[in-house]
C-alpha cells in the first residue's frame, strides 16, 4: 500500500510540475480551444523532461535501498551451541 501510494505521489508531483510548463500550458490552451500566446519557457521544459526521464530510476533505487535495509534489520540471528572440550 505504501509502495502504491509513493507510486501515485510521484506522478502526482510530476503532473503537478507539468502543469507549470509552457509549453504544455500552450497545449492545454489550444486544446482547450484557446490561443497559445506565451513565449517559450525552455528552463521549466528541461527541468521537467529530466524530472519524467529520472523518476523512475530514483523511485527504483530508493524502494531498493528501503528493501535491502529492511533485509538486513530482518535477517536471522546466528546461534551458537556450545560443546564441551575433549577430554
Amino acid at each position: 500500500m505504501i509502495l502504491l501510494m509513493s507510486i501515485f505521489a510521484v506522478m502526482s508531483a510530476g503532473m503537478f510540475y507539468a502543469s507549470r510548463v509552457g509549453a504544455i500550458q500552450d497545449e492545454i490552451s489550444v486544446f482547450g480551444g484557446g490561443s497559445s500566446a506565451s513565449e517559450p519557457n525552455r528552463t521549466a521544459h528541461l527541468i521537467f523532461l529530466m524530472f519524467t526521464y529520472t523518476s523512475p530510476l530514483l523511485l527504483a533505487m530508493i524502494l531498493g535501498t528501503i528493501v535491502s535495509v529492511m533485509r538486513f534489520l530482518n535477517r536471522p540471528t546466528v546461534t551458537r551451541r556450545v560443546t564441551s572440550p575433549p577430554v
